[in-house]
């Protein structure tokens, strides 16, 4: 990669249409909320929340905008993300991109905890590179808020920071605010103030956030997402002679808002968080956040979406004004290939998370015996407990999947109280469990299922009748509106043992958050208590994801 070829204006990303392809929406299917982009020459990247995981803030690579690979995390360090008893969907919110003086940024916040006695306020920060793959500590900017942005003004040279802030200590009213900064020292040089409240009612349900700045012709544009990040959420666009305003609203805002066709209608809903972006051949497209609704819910989270941008007097028009449906490519979007993982290598897939930031050794990887495999290193805490179990965790990214593990052989000493399996995963709240464990009633081994809903908790057991196990397979077997659970031994068929709704993977308690998507995790534990010196070694030798058509319609039933 060369810095020489980054286009002179920067601007975030979105799809191209002159590329010659369809777009098959989403881009990254799976949850990847908050979506930044950056255009380097030929090759574009997509930054995107990772909120508890670890490590953090995941950044996507394509050269066609259609096919996306992983390439890095901008946080891989403790120095940089402190996720210590972070709930569900806190943590690394909201990363936007920019190339300012020669260096790449990242500007995001955490968000340590929804404590409302304690009321700790997310904190932004930016880290900067040369290459996109290794990142600085981060510097902490002064004002308090989320969804930042670093603009470096072209005329000027000015560097500004837009974040969603409130406008004071009293009425805590959101808005979007600016500040010239330092960039070392993340002070604020210029007079903090806010400059736009966006098109709604300016009271707390209004929201506008996640601003996004650019220059195009003689026009500074602010582009911000309002209404919330559920079925009220949509992109809107102000413009302004200056960086710093004052700021004319679009008359045709907003830009993208399924929810005006109905919240129970369009199957894509959530569609806002955007950013806008020119190709080199002068085709603009937006990327953005969306959700696909299943039955009134969205099992996957907020995934990354796109659509193109046209120009009438200098306003951007998005998607030729329709709604963001699924199926407006002319063909099927084609299966991807299964996924499969033999933990052979020296180092854990970059697609494997863990919850929070790691502070001791969980999984060995690499060849064991002579034999490839993930050995886990069980401790006290479980997938229920806000802290850092045992456990590495994949997206789920597709509506119609199979999720398989194998287990390594266990050689019995297994008691009832040491688990080892998977979990169709979406918060300590919520997950739903298969694995094996010794039986609570009698000797040997058993298999269980626990579904753990928000509160309420159903458990099962099936003993194998032994006490040693070879060739053991977990399942979850993911559709549109139902999951289930089930293994096999051998070459033997699936048996099947539990069920749940979709709508499961989607739905946080009361008075709760839930900003995730569903996951796919591994896990050991000693369920409260440490992992017996005398316990057996336990792991797995393989993983394989399979997928199917998804046939998802345009409106949802």
């Amino acid at each position: 990669m060369k810095i020489l070829h980054y286009l002179a204006a920067f601007l975030p990303v979105a799809w191209c249409a002159g590329l010659g392809h369809a777009i098959h929406n989403p881009i990254i299917p799976g949850w990847n909320p908050d979506p930044a982009v950056l255009r380097v020459g030929n090759e574009y990247f997509i930054a995107t929340s990772s909120m508890e995981y670890w490590p953090g803030i995941p950044i996507y690579r394509s050269t066609d905008l259609e096919k996306w690979e992983l390439y890095s995390h901008a946080l891989t360090r403790p120095e940089q993300l402190q996720l210590y008893g972070t709930p569900t969907s806190a943590g690394a919110w909201a990363p936007s991109m920019s190339f300012i003086n020669g260096k790449f940024y990242i500007t995001a916040v955490t968000r340590w905890t929804y404590d409302p006695v304690a009321k700790v306020w997310p904190r932004a920060f930016w880290i900067s590179s040369t290459d996109l793959k290794h990142w600085s500590d981060p510097i902490w900017g002064d004002p308090w808020g989320i969804d930042p942005e670093l603009f470096q003004d072209p005329e000027s040279k000015n560097v500004y920071l837009n974040i969603m802030a409130p406008n004071n200590n009293v009425d805590r009213l959101w808005g979007i605010s600016q500040c010239q900064v330092n960039l070392v020292s993340g002070r604020c040089i210029g007079q903090y103030r806010s400059i736009w409240n966006g098109t709604l009612p300016h009271t707390s349900d209004a929201r506008p956030e996640g601003p996004k700045m650019f220059k195009r012709g003689r026009w500074y544009y602010l582009l911000i997402a309002e209404g919330g990040t559920d079925e009220l959420h949509r992109a809107s666009i102000a413009r302004s002679s200056t960086a710093e305003g004052p700021w004319e609203a679009n008359p045709n805002n907003p830009l993208i808002y399924n929810g005006a066709y109905g919240f129970k209608n369009l199957t894509v809903q959530s569609t806002g968080h955007a950013t806008m972006f020119e190709t080199g051949d002068g085709d603009w497209y937006a990327v953005f956040l969306a959700r696909r609704n299943i039955n009134g819910t969205s099992p996957l989270g907020r995934e990354t979406f796109l659509c193109s941008v046209e120009w009438e007097d200098d306003w951007p028009v998005f998607n030729n004004g329709q709604p963001i449906l699924l199926n407006d490519a002319s063909e099927p979007k084609p299966i991807p290939s299964p996924f499969v993982d033999t933990f052979g290598k020296s180092k854990l897939d970059p697609s494997w998370y863990t919850l929070r930031t790691p502070y001791s050794k969980m999984y060995t990887v690499g060849r064991r015996a002579g034999s490839k495999g993930l050995i886990l290193h069980p401790n006290v805490f479980s997938l229920s407990e806000r802290d850092v179990p045992a456990a590495v965790l994949r997206k789920q990214t597709s509506l119609n999947m199979k999720f398989s593990a194998m287990l390594l052989p266990v050689k019995g000493g297994l008691g009832s109280r040491q688990t080892v399996g998977i979990s169709a995963y979406l918060s300590e709240l919520q997950h739903q469990d298969i694995g094996l464990a010794g039986c609570a009633e009698q000797r040997g081994l058993c298999v269980y299922t626990t579904l753990i809903n928000n509160g309420t908790s159903k458990h099962a057991e099936y003993p194998l009748n032994m006490t040693k196990v070879n060739n053991l397979t977990f399942d979850i077997r993911a559709e549109p509106l139902e999951y289930r659970l089930g293994y096999s031994l051998g070459k033997t068929g699936t048996r099947w043992l539990a069920s749940f709704p979709s709508s499961w993977m989607a739905t946080a308690p009361p008075n709760w958050f839930v900003f995730d998507g569903a996951m796919f995790g591994l896990f050991a534990s000693g369920n409260g208590e440490p992992w017996p010196v005398d316990g057996p070694q336990v792991g797995f030798g393989r993983v394989e994801e399979v997928y199917f058509q998804e046939d998802i319609p345009d409106y949802d039933v």
